[in-house]
């Protein structure tokens, strides 16, 4: 199959679009480029720009932000169970500390590797010709982009409640354990279990205002100047701002919303597992804001990218 370039962007194109894959501009009938000759598969391919290749080459892994604060958080917690051990002379701290602790520490490692995976496959994605249209936002659109999802951030409650429900939990097989380790007696275990119940929960309600605080961190991040972020939209597979997913054409919807911004909307089922929860492609937007510029080239390639779209 022949494929030419842009005269705008130098993206390979497919013959048979009539709008640019990259830069989003209407191709002439007829340019006199270079022709190159590749394999064809039957969809509109087109190799992106090189300011994808660019920025596929330069991106960070995701979520790498989240990384210490978890590193911060077992940190704290535990140093907070070795002064709470040293004050009370129970050990009973310490053990519930690490035992918070390493739960931390797990997530970070959980984290980490699951980003350097995702990391790898976006940037393979991004360097391959499966993306059917893929852009980079101006500084102009991606201020427009971070000031949408500011105000929408802003409307939304996290739910900060549950950390001290889920803390208390913690506690209370904690104090379950020590106070069967100590003594079999029943009341002795059931005191150990309620000072476990409220020792979490103050655990919890003090983590509350970091949480919240990074939170807030996060969403003033927004309004902070940051590089604009790569779109890419494949056969079954979308990338956006360093996280790259796989779409399934038997649950999964993606579709253009018109209104005052024109975005792609990504529905898909609910995670039924807690590690689906935690995945790094759960935190994938719902919705990717369209520049005016990209709207005629996504409805172009939107056909497909789901066989029953």
């Amino acid at each position: 199959m022949h494929q030419r370039t842009c005269p705008y962007c130098d993206a390979l194109q497919s013959p048979e679009v009539r709008f640019c894959r990259s830069c989003g501009k209407l191709l002439p009938r007829e340019y006199n480029t270079p022709e190159l000759t590749v394999p064809t598969t039957g969809l509109p391919r087109s190799l992106p720009s090189p300011e994808v290749f660019a920025y596929a080459r330069s991106f960070r892994q995701p979520l790498t932000e989240v990384l210490p604060v978890l590193g911060a958080l077992s940190a704290l917690v535990f140093i907070g169970g070795a002064v709470a051990a040293v004050m009370t002379d129970d050990s009973g701290w310490m053990f519930a500390a690490f035992l918070i602790a390493t739960t931390f520490l797990g997530a970070l490692l959980y984290y980490w590797i699951a980003g350097m995976r995702n990391w790898r496959k976006g940037k393979e994605f991004l360097l391959s010709d499966r993306p059917l249209v893929s852009w980079i936002y101006t500084p102009e659109e991606w201020h427009q982009v971070n000031v949408y999802f500011y105000k929408k951030m802003r409307s939304d409650s996290p739910p900060y409640g549950c950390l001290p429900l889920l803390f208390a939990g913690i506690g209370l097989l904690v104090g379950i354990m020590v106070g069967l380790g100590d003594t079999a007696d029943l009341e002795e275990t059931v005191a150990s279990a309620l000072v476990g119940v409220l020792a979490g929960s103050i655990v919890g309600g003090v983590l509350v205002l970091p949480v919240y605080l990074i939170n807030r961190s996060a969403i003033g991040r927004l309004r902070r100047p940051t590089p604009p972020a790569c779109v890419a939209l494949g056969r079954g597979e979308l990338f956006y701002e360093r996280v790259h997913t796989r779409i399934d054409p038997q649950y999964d919807r993606v579709y253009i919303k018109q209104g005052p911004h024109m975005h792609i909307l990504v529905e898909r089922p609910k995670a039924s597992t807690i590690l689906g929860r935690l995945g790094i492609t759960y935190v994938f937007p719902s919705m990717i804001l369209i520049p005016p510029r990209m709207a005629s080239a996504v409805q172009e390639a939107l056909p497909h990218l789901l066989p029953h779209n």
